[in-house]
């Protein structure tokens, strides 16, 4: 095996490094305060053998195991065992913010002092955040903004403070206050010189020098980020993030979801309105007069029915749709005819991308999926043509396996019981890249406090779905005395059934809208509430203690159908092996998501409800919903809820708040 071979090796540091592992996890954290977790030490283990071996580790890690000092501490121990001219930085992908912000502020300050006074190494660790342009201030186009916002009085005093804010904060993601449509107004732009008069003393050039200084050894960034410095390196361009010898995917789950958003070509109606704009501005009446003709017989080809649900569908070839779109590109080829000088600043480039996209609408390249898509606004529909790669996870492995560079692929929903299949298909990782897989549970005692309730079947025949649902969560609210969340997958039925309930109970309802932070910040102030939630709050919120005692699950989490799942669907036997492969695992991975809101420390305890009749005993996917969630108890009666919670909670958890 490999890792005999580097056994007998003594230049390859393997053998030191594990060693340093068992002393770091079992002495050195424990020292600091820090509990001796079995699976870490695990964990730690198979990342740092992928690494010295250069293979593709896969890691399911349950809640509250401590997979980010597992991957730090073995990137650290790796990259010291190699000679420093030889030492490259590493990459740490993740899909959120907040978690990003944790690894830096958090967990690498923490790790860097504890290894520091304990000398396994002598300088601190130093890592950078990599990101967009946009995503930083540009000082001169602020410096221009605070003059107008200014000159327009005490009006706008709120948005100079803002805007003050950002002359001591370079990074954009820190000023929640500030508005959207200020931050496009004074980010960095596309196209950044050396011509500009601030050139020398900018922020974000001594940013990016930082974050090319040799002493850097990780860099921080979002999936997005590293795709597009995949596909920068594809195309022969200047490399986004300095060069890199290994990769850590934290929130691996999220990476196929991205690289379709990556990878998916759009024509957007609302592009064309606002080039329409741009050219009127410009005073180019003539330019803005086509566009404006073809833009409206665009719409008029591709906005469906009103009776339509708004919702992904495949592109019909059609008449009316096939001569919008030869216009389109007529009226766009006799624009760029103009001297470039003629037209607004970047026009060009913008209209000549979408003149290269209209072949693909019109041909029938079996490699894409093409898919329309559409909104309704106050001031019409808008409709945005998209056409997806068929087979996205090549798109990945070329993008990043294709390089044989040593990853880390970790997440707590990657496996599906013991099974990694799907998701080695969905990252395509089944093409013949060297890998390992792990999956270690989570500490918690789920078994001790954590109860699984399916609802006893008591519905009458005449009772709509949306009473049955509102009728089992009061009794449960009831049952819990509040302490409750409640995720729906549809935010249409989230509002009825809240419609019906937020007046029956004695502590605070909450609704989280699309945009939920400002609700989640509430209700984690309120000694005890209700939240009712939908999408982004499936994941990534962590409620402790008794906040989240109840969490209910009303439908299990299937995913939407759309052209895509439907393309890929042709390639099955039948519909059945099309579900059991690709429609039930996704069902699985959001279920265990969600379920992770519920127990999020050692103390915790909760009951699971999920509500869907198909979940229950004898249902269709009741052993599919065992399999994906942790072993614990399974109850059928308020009354065994009752118990539960009469044995796992104080006094003080019953008292009015």
């Amino acid at each position: 095996t490999k890792e005999m071979i580097l056994l007998t090796n003594p230049e390859t540091g393997y053998e030191k490094a594990h060693q340093q592992v068992e002393q770091i996890f079992r002495e050195v954290f424990p020292a600091r305060g820090m509990a001796v977790r079995e699976g870490q030490i695990r964990l730690c283990h198979t990342m740092l053998d992928a690494l010295f071996g250069r293979d593709v580790a896969l890691c399911d890690a349950g809640v509250g195991l401590g997979k980010t000092y597992a991957y730090l501490v073995a990137c650290v121990l790796w990259q010291l065992q190699k000679p420093r001219p030889m030492q490259r930085p590493v990459v740490i992908s993740t899909a959120s913010i907040t978690l990003q912000n944790a690894i830096l502020e958090e967990y690498i300050p923490f790790l860097s002092e504890t290894l520091i006074q304990n000398g396994y190494i002598q300088d601190p660790i130093c890592a950078m955040l990599r990101k967009g342009k946009e995503r930083f201030v540009c000082d001169v186009r602020l410096l221009i903004r605070q003059k107008q916002i200014t000159a327009r009085g005490i009006r706008f005093r709120k948005r100079a403070t803002a805007l003050r804010e950002a002359r001591r904060c370079l990074d954009l993601d820190r000023l929640p206050n500030l508005p959207r449509h200020e931050r496009r107004l004074i980010c960095v732009p596309n196209r950044c010189g050396s011509s500009c008069i601030a050139h020398s003393d900018c922020r974000y050039r001594q940013y990016l020098k930082a974050s090319n200084r040799p002493s850097v050894t990780i860099q921080v960034c979002n999936h997005n980020y590293l795709l597009a410095d995949a596909a920068h390196r594809q195309n022969g361009w200047t490399p986004l993030l300095k060069d890199y010898q290994a990769l850590v995917i934290d929130e691996a789950h999220k990476l196929p979801e991205t690289v379709r958003q990556m990878n998916t070509r759009r024509i957007c109606s609302a592009e064309l309105l606002a080039y329409e704009k741009l050219l009127i501005s410009s005073h180019c009446g003539l330019s803005a007069q086509k566009l404006r003709a073809v833009t409206r017989e665009f719409l008029a080809a591709f906005v469906p029915p009103e009776t339509k649900a708004e919702r992904a569908i495949p592109l019909q070839q059609t008449k009316a749709g096939t001569a919008a779109l030869q216009h389109l590109d007529k009226a766009i080829g006799e624009i760029l005819k103009q001297k470039p000088e003629a037209l607004p600043r970047g026009l060009c480039g913008k209209l000549s991308v979408i003149q290269q996209l209209i072949p693909l609408f019109l041909g029938t390249d079996s490699t894409f999926v093409r898919y329309l898509t559409w909104r309704r606004e106050s001031g019409g529909t808008g409709v945005d043509l998209c056409a997806v790669p068929f087979d996205l996870p090549k798109c990945l492995s070329s993008a990043l396996w294709d390089e044989q560079k040593p990853a880390i692929l970790t997440s707590g929903t990657l496996a599906v019981g013991e099974d990694f299949s799907h998701a080695e298909k969905r990252l395509g990782l089944d093409r013949g890249t060297p890998l390992r897989t792990l999956k270690v549970l989570s500490p918690f005692d789920y078994e001790k406090n954590c109860m699984l309730y399916f609802p006893e079947s008591r519905r009458h025949k005449s009772e709509p779905e949306e009473e049955r649902i509102a009728r089992q969560i009061e009794e449960l609210v009831r049952a819990a005395n509040g302490h409750a969340l409640v995720l729906f997958t549809s935010y249409d039925q989230m509002g009825r059934v809240y419609e019906k309930l937020k007046d029956k109970f004695p502590v605070p309802v909450l609704q989280a809208q699309r945009a939920p932070q400002a609700y989640l910040q509430q209700f984690k102030q309120l000694p005890n509430a209700v939240l009712f939630a939908s999408g982004a709050c499936w994941e990534g919120v962590d409620f402790p203690g008794d906040m989240v005692s109840l969490l209910v699950v009303p439908r299990l989490p299937f995913p939407v159908p759309d052209p895509l799942g439907e393309a890929l669907r042709t390639q099955y036997y039948d519909l059945r092996s099309y579900i059991q492969s690709e429609i039930v695992p996704e069902m699985q991975i959001k279920l265990r998501q969600g379920f992770g809101r519920a127990i999020r420390t050692e103390t915790d305890s909760c009951v699971v409800a999920i509500l869907d009749p198909r979940a229950a005993p004898g249902g269709r996917y009741h052993r599919a919903v065992l399999d994906a969630l942790p072993e614990m108890p399974v109850g059928a009666s308020l009354r065994e809820v009752r118990r539960f919670y009469r044995t796992h909670k104080s006094p003080e958890y019953f008292l009015p708040k």
